[in-house]
């Protein structure tokens, strides 16, 4: 059998320069053709700021200072000066509508009324009224004697005629202004059937003053005399002057306004209504004694001070005895609905309106939180202490929290929740692009890539901005620059 030659260990050794060879050969094609391509994607991929889109809340908060007033207040004082004899309540005295507060001594007074009111029993005595009642009835003759007398004059036909027309005339006006204030077909033919009375009235008045002419006059003014150089009985016409139809017609006049006078005093002296356009000497007596028992009886009653509202007393400024002027003497204060007067930086001016809710911290009370709400926006900016300030009005539930009593003018902290947006989907504001007014933005990276994306904004504060549509939660938005091919 034959010996295997051994290979020398030249040979060995050229066979592993070879693989080595081969090895490094493989390994530099490796580098070449995939790993440097692949060190150059990445080093040339951008890379962008980003957050993602969270569950969070947004609260816009105004925060300012407050002071407890009165809801309302009201100062009270007397009408006119006095002594004060009476005063009912002090400060802290809660009062009711009606209340009477206070007094001032009435005993002058008293006394004047006690006279006016015998001044008018004496003019509304019996023997008044008997004395009233003659005038009366003697008014009623005198009008009968005018009447005839002017009748006579013109003849009753012409008389009854001329008054009727009078009311002819006035019930054509009646007619016109009804049917012009409520037009309607029954109106207006009440219009045409009031002028068709009044041309018939016109008409038969003509028709009697020609009787008036021919047959009346000569009837009823003819005399008879006889002729002193003729000695012929001589007949002729003595007709009414117009000096003397007019003196009757304003004798009638007279004796009319004369009945009117003695029927309402006599009505005033029997406790009746007066109209107001009434005249005559005795009633303008009658009048002032009533109106002097009025205004004394007013004075009277003012000498009490009536709350007109309900509240507590917050001041009182005067002492039984004290003589008082017409300055205010009582202040009554409405404590409820609890009221604050707030002051915000002018800067928060979009931020507080009549509705927003209210959380209220007392200085005197660190550890207990009111709630409320905006019920007041002044119109235009104040200044307070220098600066320029939003202010308004605040009102406090107290129906869960209850209340304290704490005293008026309490300082507080005030915090006004503009808007509130809790568990809802949330970027930072850096995300948002504003592509116009009131449109926005956003670029969301898809696949590494930013994509712009619309969206719907809610609230925003000074970080965050609440997405109301256009993004999920998760949802991976840039907040730096973005380069868009």
């Amino acid at each position: 059998m034959k010996k295997r030659k051994k290979k020398s260990s030249k040979t060995l050794w050229g066979i592993l320069i070879l693989l080595l060879l081969a090895a490094a050969g493989s390994g530099y094609g490796y580098y070449q053709y995939f790993y440097l391509p692949a060190q150059q994607v990445i080093e040339e991929a951008p890379s962008y700021q980003t957050a993602k889109a969270i569950t969070g809340n947004i609260i816009l908060i105004a925060s300012g200072t407050g002071t407890l007033i009165p809801s309302t207040e009201v100062e009270l004082g007397f009408e006119s000066g006095g002594t004060l004899s009476m005063v009912s309540v002090e400060v802290g005295s809660e009062v009711e509508v009606g209340d009477v507060l206070a007094e001032l001594d009435d005993t002058d007074l008293q006394e004047q009324l006690i006279q006016s009111q015998r001044n008018l029993r004496e003019l509304t005595s019996p023997m008044v009224i008997a004395a009233a009642e003659q005038e009366f009835a003697q008014a009623q003759i005198d009008l009968i004697e005018t009447e005839d007398d002017l009748e006579f004059l013109i003849s009753p036909a012409v008389y009854k005629y001329e008054k009727r027309l009078v009311e002819a005339e006035e019930a054509l006006k009646e007619a016109q202004e009804t049917a012009e204030t409520s037009p309607s077909e029954e109106n207006d033919q009440k219009v045409t059937e009031a002028e068709v009375f009044l041309e018939e009235t016109k008409a038969r008045l003509a028709a009697n003053l020609i009787y008036y002419e021919e047959t009346y006059l000569p009837d009823y003014f003819t005399y008879t005399y006889r002729d002193e150089d003729t000695r012929v009985w001589v007949e002729e016409i003595d007709a009414p002057t117009e000096a003397e139809i007019a003196l009757a017609r304003a004798g009638l006049a007279a004796a009319e306004a004369n009945l009117v006078e003695a029927q309402n005093l006599l009505t005033a002296l029997k406790g009746g209504k007066i109209p107001e356009d009434a005249t005559g000497s005795q009633l303008f007596q009658l009048e002032q004694a009533q109106l002097e028992i009025q205004n004394i009886q007013d004075a009277i009653e003012a000498t009490q001070l009536i709350t007109p509202l309900a509240g507590t007393v917050t001041a009182l400024n005067a002492q039984v005895t004290e003589t008082v002027t017409q300055n205010s003497i009582i202040t009554i204060a409405q404590l409820t609905p609890h009221t604050l007067e707030v002051y915000f930086d002018e800067s928060d001016w979009g931020k507080i309106q009549v509705g927003y809710e209210v959380e209220v911290i007392f200085d005197a009370l660190p550890e207990k939180t009111f709630i409320g709400q905006v019920v007041h926006v002044d119109p235009s900016l104040s200044t307070e202490q220098n600066t320029t300030v939003v202010s308004g009005l605040v009102e406090l539930d107290i129906s869960t929290t209850g209340w304290n009593n704490l005293p008026l003018n309490s300082a507080a902290a005030v915090d006004v929740i503009g808007g509130r947006a809790e568990g809802v989907i949330i970027i930072p504001v850096e995300a948002l692009r504003e592509i116009s007014d009131g449109e926005y933005a956003v670029f969301v990276l898809e696949n590494g890539e930013p994509r712009m994306r619309m969206v719907e904004v809610g609230l925003q504060d000074l970080l965050y901005a609440e997405i109301t549509s256009g993004l999920e939660i998760g949802d991976v938005v840039t907040t730096g620059q973005v380069e868009t091919k």
